[in-house]
């Protein structure tokens, strides 16, 4: 999957306090033909049809921010001064945004924002959709699926039931949407790896971010042994076939 995402947010986990950033979204990840994803609460929730899918945009510190940030919680290194590029995902469907339009958001953590529940269910999700989403038709279905986490009133998630439903209207996105589903239904079968964040904005649409899992230290080490092993392999090989 292409997650591509703020690297400051993935030591937001230490910080309870939302800090401003501005943000500029550019347009959808995938631009040329997005697909168009009808989804409803019923008569107690949001509903919405219309191109869905991940969005491509920029966001840049605001000074204040920055400095705040950096002299209460020691991520000055994490600072962005400058735009810097990232990937999101819609949060809400009661409120809209613009393209191409700078807006100032608050980040926050999934946590603070969603609730235990589902900050857990949407890491899980994102964990289950790794390496999914590589066109317009998957990404559509994506959203999907992060909406049905966000509104669903039940117990169990599923985008063919329960108080929201949801479903792409190009039938050659059966497949990717029913992969999706299949990750929903059987959420607690992954781990909640991914970190949730979320840009908050009172007027606008509100996104959000997800971050992959960082490896220890440990594990960093154990990669490196294995690259070092397949490399003098490599070379063992190659100076039998020379000999």
């Amino acid at each position: 999957m292409r997650f591509r995402q703020l690297p400051l947010l993935g030591a937001l986990a230490l910080a309870t306090p939302a800090f401003a950033v501005t943000v500029n979204m550019t347009d959808f990840t995938f631009p040329s033909n997005p697909r168009v994803v009808s989804v409803s609460g019923g008569t107690s929730g949001p509903s919405y049809s219309g191109a869905a899918g991940e969005f491509s945009g920029t966001f840049t510190d605001t000074a204040t921010a920055a400095s705040s940030r950096g002299s209460t919680l020691g991520l000055s290194t994490l600072d962005a001064t400058s735009p810097t590029s990232f990937l999101a995902w819609c949060g809400e469907l009661t409120q809209s945004f613009s393209f191409n339009t700078t807006y100032t958001y608050d980040r926050q953590t999934g946590l603070a924002h969603y609730g235990a529940a589902r900050t857990d269910a949407l890491s899980r999700l994102f964990t289950a959709a790794q390496g999914f989403v590589v066109d317009a038709t998957t990404s559509a279905a994506m959203q999907a699926g992060i909406w049905e986490i966000i509104y669903e009133q039940g117990n169990s998630y599923d985008l063919t039931g329960g108080s929201f439903v949801g479903s792409l209207q190009d039938p050659a996105g059966l497949v990717a949407f029913n992969t999706l589903n299949g990750f929903l239904t059987h959420l607690s079968t992954y781990s909640a790896s991914y970190r949730i964040d979320v840009l908050g904005n009172e007027s606008n649409q509100d996104f959000i971010v997800a971050t992959a899992p960082v490896p220890e230290p440990e594990t960093w080490a154990l990669l490196m042994a294995g690259f070092g092993a397949m490399g003098w392999a490599a070379r063992r090989r190659k100076a039998a076939a020379a000999g």
